[in-house]
């Protein structure tokens, strides 16, 4: 069985990743898979041996009737094949999805996404096709991951991984880390972030907002926070997960949740938004620490309001529960570690590439059965 995967395998950006994992987990069942790709991000980036096969495979020659669509919807029109039957593979992060996305998956057969979160955002935007659950994927196989050589303190360090926008919640997250630790507390936060792209305008840009929330909270003491502003190749986000003592995100919903996925991965105990994705999957105190939230309309939004509308709600958590649970953590280390421990074991039985690809060859095979 063939099929042609067609996304941005060799982006740098949460689709690029979730377009590797899942073509790994296809050729992982025996799956045939050519690729066609497309690009939505400048940056040029080293994705290890995920990237070698995507590259190896957008040149491979194969006969197929099944095509998967992995990016964003609002193009799915320019890759439509006459006489093919087309899955969407479909993440979303609100409650519904824009208007454009909905009209780019009304031209697919059928839709696999990761959540019921995101099955009801696609029905909720009017969208009648079947939809099948299959998570995403991730390589397991990681092996021996070191931590960066950091200077020998005794703080405990949290940290996060995101693009700053006001999906990702950076705001709260500062705002909640400074009003909680005083100079009394030996704690760290580091930020690998960026916005947009990795360019030293980028970069400033970054120091201004957090110049704006330290002259707001008008604090005597901020706890320290180190940034990493720049593109590193993808063998070395574990050793920055490894470096670290617990992934914190208060994110507004995430289509998947990918840096959490990874932070479990390497044992990490993670705090983060209960809402969307992955989250499903896991157990407040068991897998993961799990932060309250309500859906809210979405205001305020800067970045991509063609896709973040007034109209669709998110996720909304409380500085005050934020502040909570880093205090918990930071004060309950073994118990942090034994949840970083079941996680670990929970995405390796639940997500590792061979269980997502036999996931994604049932699916396929009922389709050849029936078309």
């Amino acid at each position: 069985m063939n099929v042609r995967y067609c996304g941005p395998g060799l982006d740098y950006s949460g689709y690029g990743e979730a377009n590797r994992h899942d073509i790994a987990a296809l050729t992982s069942a025996g799956i045939g898979v050519t690729v066609e790709l497309t690009r939505h991000c400048l940056e040029i980036a080293e994705f290890g041996q995920l990237g070698e096969m995507v590259r190896n495979l957008s040149t491979t020659p194969l006969e197929y009737q099944i095509k998967i669509l992995h990016t964003t919807p609002n193009i799915y029109g320019q890759f439509i094949e006459p006489g093919k039957y087309h899955i969407g593979r479909v993440f979303w992060e609100t409650d519904k999805l824009p208007p454009d996305f909905a009209a780019g998956i009304s031209l697919v057969n059928e839709i696999w996404t990761g959540s019921e979160y995101c099955v009801r955002a696609i029905r909720n935007s009017g969208i009648d096709k079947p939809i099948y659950i299959i998570p995403e994927a991730i390589d397991a196989n990681i092996g021996t991951v070191l931590p960066y050589k950091t200077p020998k303190i005794d703080e405990f360090r949290f940290y996060s991984i995101f693009e700053w926008t006001e999906r990702k919640n950076p705001v709260a997250l500062l705002e909640a880390y400074w009003q909680e630790f005083t100079e009394k507390d030996a704690v760290a936060l580091v930020l690998k972030t960026y916005v947009d792209n990795f360019t030293p305008d980028k970069r400033r840009t970054i120091d201004e907002y957090i110049a704006a929330i330290k002259k707001r909270l008008q604090l005597p003491y901020y706890a320290p926070v180190y940034l990493y502003r720049h593109l590193i190749a993808r063998n070395q986000i574990y050793a920055f997960h490894k470096t670290f003592d617990c992934f914190v995100s208060p994110h507004r919903g995430e289509g998947w949740g990918i840096p959490q996925m990874e932070a479990m991965l390497t044992g990490n105990p993670i705090i983060s938004t209960d809402c969307g994705g992955i989250h499903e999957y896991l157990k407040d105190k068991e897998t993961a620490y799990l932060l309250p939230c309500t859906m809210v309309p979405l205001v305020g939004n800067t970045r991509n309001q063609q896709w973040y509308r007034d109209d669709q709600k998110w996720a909304q958590v409380e500085v005050g529960d934020i502040r909570a649970v880093m205090r918990y953590v930071c004060g309950h280390r073994d118990e942090a570690r034994g949840v970083g421990e079941r996680g670990q074991k929970l995405v390796k039985d639940s997500f590792a590439i061979e269980i997502v690809g036999k996931k994604m060859l049932e699916r396929l095979q009922a389709i050849k059965l029936t078309t």
